[in-house]
Order: structure tokens, then C-alpha cells, then sequence
């Protein structure tokens, strides 16, 4: 007898390694076929559960669909009542809250501005600035001295802003108000 040679024993490893698998196969088999009669048992009851469940939701289902052909008008009437009352109270409701949103606001936007005015007609009455600045409008001169327009003066913008300033350069600079 000659030695095997490689090709040989490959071929003996290859048989042996699918006669493993067809046995392993074989127990595998065997142990899910022993399972099959307890599996085929449970399905058969979850199928007779689900089946009475059918029943039971086709039975309530043909009592609410005769209530609702029986009762339609009614149903579409109650409904229809409902709804115009609910819209009715929701507009009710809302022009309530509008309106007392929109006092609120004007309240405090009216108070906002009285303080304002009362900040500036204390500042008017009670310092020399305010009474200067009173007789300069009864003159008409706090427009043109505001906006820049008086004899020997004139405006200059930089990057702080626009300022009146001097013709000479030497007196006084103050901001341009915005008309």
C-alpha cells in the first residue's frame, strides 16, 4: 500500500466533518420534531382564544352599528348642538380674555407714559434748564437749535454721530437730534 498523500487526507477530513454535520443535523431535527406536538398544542389554543375574541368584537361591533343606524339623527343633532354651543363659548370666552389682555396692556402702556410726562414737566418746572428750554419754544428758537439751524454753527458727522458744532471751532458742540 502506497502512503496517502495530501489530496487524500483532505478528502477523508471533508467526509468526516459532513458526516458531524449530517448527525448533528439529525439530533436537531429529532429534538425539534419532540417539540412540534406541545408548539402544535399552544397554537391551536391561541387560535380558539382568538377566535372567541372575533366573536365577542363582531357582536359588539353589529350593537354599535345598529345604535348608530337606529339613532343617526339624533346622534348628527346632539353633535351638531354640541359643537354650536362649544363655538359659542369659545368666542365668549376668548373676547373676555381679549379684552381683558387689552386693558391690561393699555393700563400699563397709558401709566408708562404719565410717568414719562410727569419725569419731564418736573424737570420743565423745577430747573433753570426746563424754564430755558420753556422760553427757548415760546420763541421758536429749540427746533432750529435742536436740528442745528442757528447763525455760526453747522453740522459735522464722524463716527460717534452727527454733531453741531462751532463754524470758529470754539464754542460749544452738542448731538443733532433727528427730526
Amino acid at each position: 500500500m502506497s502512503e496517502p498523500d495530501d489530496a487524500d487526507i483532505l478528502g477523508l477530513r471533508a467526509f468526516e466533518d459532513l458526516k458531524n454535520t449530517v448527525e448533528q443535523s439529525e439530533k436537531s431535527y429529532s429534538a425539534a420534531i419532540e417539540k412540534l406536538p406541545a408548539i402544535v398544542k399552544r397554537l391551536e389554543a391561541t387560535d380558539a382564544k382568538n377566535t372567541a375574541t372575533a366573536k365577542q368584537v363582531e357582536t359588539v361591533a353589529q350593537a354599535v352599528t345598529s345604535y348608530i343606524k337606529t339613532d343617526r339623527r339624533t346622534l348628527l343633532i346632539s353633535c351638531g348642538f354640541g359643537a354650536i354651543a362649544l363655538v359659542f363659548c369659545a368666542g365668549f370666552l376668548g373676547d373676555i380674555k381679549g379684552s381683558r389682555t387689552g386693558y391690561a396692556q393699555g393700563f400699563a402702556e397709558g401709566q408708562q407714559e404719565a410717568k414719562k410726562r410727569d419725569a419731564l414737566a418736573e424737570w420743565a418746572v423745577s430747573s433753570p434748564s426746563g424754564h430755558m428750554a420753556y422760553e427757548m419754544d415760546r420763541a421758536g428758537q429749540i427746533q432750529a437749535f435742536g436740528m442745528c439751524k442757528i447763525e455760526g454753527y453747522k453740522i459735522r458727522t464722524d463716527q460717534k454721530g452727527t454733531w453741531c458744532v462751532s463754524v470758529s471751532g470754539n464754542g460749544l458742540m452738542w448731538p443733532v437730534a433727528r427730526p
